[in-house]
């Protein structure tokens, strides 16, 4: 499933705004089960393939299963200063967890969605069969104020040709 997060953070929400406005009642992949959840966090969810949340710190993450090649960010700043991120949450924090990839800036100001992945084109993008790294980079429109981390040629719906 890919989950959307509408947190108590509404600046930082701004990705699952524009989410619903424009991809209501549409079919964004066959093979993913869009959910847009008002809540700061999940817990106890084993089916967790792309998670795009809005909080300086996101609680939980240890307590979810992460299939391979499942991607998340929380559109902070600083999240991918990886070794001082102050009081936002390094973006290394999802690798821990289980992740296979993220994404994090490393410049302000912080919620302008051209900086961060947008979820329509990066979960398009990914389940059509392309890398990682692929996705991200069609999905973000200032690559350049931000880091990945993780496997960019993670592939889990990459099309064999025989």
């Amino acid at each position: 499933s890919a989950y959307i997060m509408n947190t108590t953070d509404s600046i930082r929400s701004v990705r699952a705004k524009v989410f619903i406005s424009y991809y209501l009642g549409k079919t964004i992949s066959p093979h993913v089960n869009v959910q847009l959840l008002q809540a700061n966090s999940i817990s106890g969810t084993t089916d967790v393939l792309f998670y795009f949340q809005g909080l300086h710190a996101v609680n939980d993450i240890t307590t979810n299963k992460y299939p391979p090649g499942a991607v998340a960010d929380q559109l902070t700043l600083y999240g991918g200063m990886l070794t001082d991120s102050g009081s936002h949450m390094s973006i290394l924090e999802f690798i821990a967890a289980g992740f296979t990839d993220s994404f994090g800036t490393d410049s302000e100001p912080c919620s302008w969605t051209q900086k961060f992945p947008n979820p329509q084109f990066m979960i398009q993008h990914y389940t059509k069969g392309e890398t990682l790294i692929e996705s991200y980079w069609k999905s973000i429109l200032q690559v350049f104020q931000g880091v990945f981390v993780g496997e960019p040629l993670a592939n889990p719906w990459r099309q064999y040709i025989s």
